[in-house]
């Protein structure tokens, strides 16, 4: 007897033992049966109840920057130091340090996040960038301000493998100061497969 046919069977004996209470709640439990059961067969055996991806899915980078000044518009931010960088390898897939963009190895959700630390009287403009498509915009400046100013930015977005992300400085503005030293970072992680 099968592992599959072993609980199916298990399943359906509870279904009998307790009672049924109504056709369609015990037809939606068995197609959550049902669904539950591929998915151990598909992974021979082990299931992953995390709903998280295994295996060579797993991406996720983070780096951060050193400080930079008077970045000429439209620019790549180069966050150069990789702390975490799982994907398929440093220079055709997952996050380019010396480019400063992330290439993605395969088809999925991700999310992507960046944090400026801009220095006092300064400012630093960034947007994250799809392919060449603005998508986000993080404002920094801390012009009129006694102190530093920071900025940071959140978005999820369903790309395609080989897609690139990465930070770019504003049309029409400099990025003046920038803190390194983890005041300023950029990462990015696979939430799902599409």
């Amino acid at each position: 007897m099968s592992l599959f046919q072993f609980i199916l069977l298990s399943c359906v004996s509870t279904l009998i033992v307790t009672g049924h209470t109504s056709c369609s709640r015990n037809a939606g439990l068995m197609k959550s049966i049902q669904y539950q059961l591929k998915l151990v067969e598909e992974n021979d055996g082990k299931c992953d109840c995390t709903g998280r991806s295994s295996g060579p899915d797993k991406v996720a980078f983070m780096a951060k920057a050193a400080s930079l000044q008077n970045i000429p518009s439209k620019a790549v931010v180069i966050y150069q130091t990789v702390v975490t960088n799982l994907g398929n390898g440093y220079t055709s897939n997952g996050y380019d340090s010396p480019k400063g963009i992330f290439t993605a190895p395969s088809n999925g959700v991700y999310s992507f996040s960046w944090t400026v630390l801009c220095h006092h009287g300064k400012s630093f403009y960034t947007y994250l960038i799809l392919n060449g498509s603005t998508i986000a915009k993080n404002y920094a400046s801390a012009k009129g301000v006694a102190d530093h100013a920071s900025g940071s930015q959140n978005v999820i977005l369903d790309i395609k493998k080989d897609d690139k992300v990465f930070i770019r400085i504003q049309d029409g503005t400099t990025g003046q100061y920038m803190y390194g030293d983890g005041w300023s970072t950029f990462s990015g992680y696979k939430l799902y497969n599409m």
